[in-house]
Parts: C-alpha cells; sequence; structure tokens
C-alpha cells in the first residue's frame, strides 16, 4: 500500500489551486517565497480554510533572515498561531533556534502549546541547526509532529545520505517530511534512497501577463507529474 504524502509549498492562491488541481495531499500556506517564505495573510488563510479539501499547515515566520527570534517577534508568532487554531487549520509550520544554533525549546513549546490539536511541522531552521542529530531530539521533546529537512544541504538530492540517517534515528517518534530541490527528475531516488514518506515541494514555472518580467506560480502540470510517480512506486 502507497503511503507517500505529496506536499506542495504554494505562496499565492494561484499557486493553492494549481496544487490542489495537480492532485497534492497537503498545502504548506505562505508568501514571499523568494525570501523563503513568509506567514501569509489571514485573508489567504482564511479562503483555504473555507475552499479547500485538503489539509492546509501555515507557515508562520514573521520575517526573513535568521530563526533566533526576540520576545516580541515570538508574540505576534504565537497570535499567527492562535488564529490558525481558531479558524481550524490542520497545523502550523515553524521554527525556533538559538544564537548558537541550538533548537529554543523554551520558544517551541510554547509555539506547540499555543497550536492545541493542530500538527507543527519544525520547518529547515532544522537544516542549519549546529547538530542535527541533538536538534531532532529537541524537536521530539518538544512535541512536533514532523520535521521538514533537506538533510542540511542545499536540497534533498545533495542531502540524501544525511536525510536517511535522519529517517533512521526518527523511526517512528517522528515524521520527516523531504523537501528543497525535489523535481520529477529526482524524486524517485530520493524516496528509494532514503525511505522517507513524506514529499515537500513548490513546482514552480514562469509565469509572463502581457508581457511582465515572469513571475513563478505552481504548475499543476509538474505537481501532477510529481503526484504520479510518488503514487506509482511500490512500498
Amino acid at each position: 500500500m502507497n503511503c507517500i504524502t505529496t506536499e506542495v509549498c504554494a505562496s499565492s492562491l494561484n499557486s493553492v489551486l494549481a496544487a490542489v488541481e495537480g492532485g497534492a495531499d497537503r498545502i504548506e500556506l505562505c508568501q514571499a517565497l523568494p525570501l523563503d517564505g513568509l506567514t501569509p495573510s489571514h485573508a489567504l488563510i482564511s479562503y483555504c480554510r473555507t475552499n479547500l479539501s485538503i489539509p492546509v499547515f501555515v507557515l508562520i515566520r514573521p520575517r526573513e533572515g535568521n530563526f533566533v527570534y526576540n520576545d516580541n517577534e515570538t508574540q505576534i508568532m504565537l497570535e499567527d498561531i492562535d488564529y490558525c487554531r481558531r479558524l481550524g487549520m490542520e497545523g502550523v509550520v515553524v521554527g525556533f533556534l538559538d544564537r548558537e544554533g541550538a533548537v529554543d525549546k523554551v520558544k517551541l513549546k510554547e509555539a506547540v502549546k499555543m497550536a492545541g490539536a493542530m500538527e507543527v511541522t519544525f520547518h529547515r531552521a532544522f537544516d542549519v541547526s549546529s547538530d542535527w542529530e541533538r536538534a531532532l531530539e529537541d524537536i521530539i521533546e518538544c512535541g512536533c509532529s514532523r520535521i521538514l529537512t533537506s538533510g542540511q544541504a542545499a536540497d534533498s538530492y545533495q542531502g540524501r545520505e544525511c536525510l536517511k540517517q535522519i529517517v533512521s534515528k526518527a523511526g517512528d517518534r517522528i515524521k520527516i517530511l523531504a523537501g528543497g530541490g525535489m523535481t520529477p527528475e529526482n524524486v524517485r531516488e530520493i524516496l528509494d534512497y532514503t525511505k522517507v514518506r513524506e514529499v515537500h515541494f513548490s513546482a514552480k514555472s514562469p509565469v509572463r501577463d502581457n508581457g511582465d518580467e515572469a513571475r513563478f506560480e505552481t504548475s499543476p502540470e509538474l505537481v501532477r507529474r510529481i503526484v504520479s510517480i510518488v503514487n506509482n512506486l511500490t512500498i
């Protein structure tokens, strides 16, 4: 039985609808993807809650840059998590580090507590942690549901050896979601080698309107290709 989950990172309403059209199992909702993603607007979150039939996890990231947040930034993040919980979203995506590159367990535990019944994914802040094995144990201790990681490399293919080790070390204690550079050309090899059972990708392609400079949106065709490959794998 195939049990691999496909999650599409969508940074606009157009991308969200393209991911659904392409057959994605889940959405990670954000905005400003060229900045590696920021918290989306409340209006977009609400639209997805009302109109989508697949789960939506909301990225909670108040600014670009590092993942060391002061108390004011943390309070904003907690309020955004509270909004998602009250709206009935399925999950949120967060990441907290301290100045030494370790997981900030105090802030992460606050976020998990605020999330309530929502699932909590620890995002690719994990990939810049100073010690991934320690970070893994800390994230599990704090009660997160999964970790999004490219194996501490620029993309999942380059990080496939580390990803394999992370999956083995995590066991059944937490889900590992492989993301970063996932394409129709490499997704099969990454899955076969690492044994991850969740994959994360944006499936972007350029879009031009009336000769304007190209912007990048999720392509339903690319999503469909990756989903088809995943669904045809023998587990």
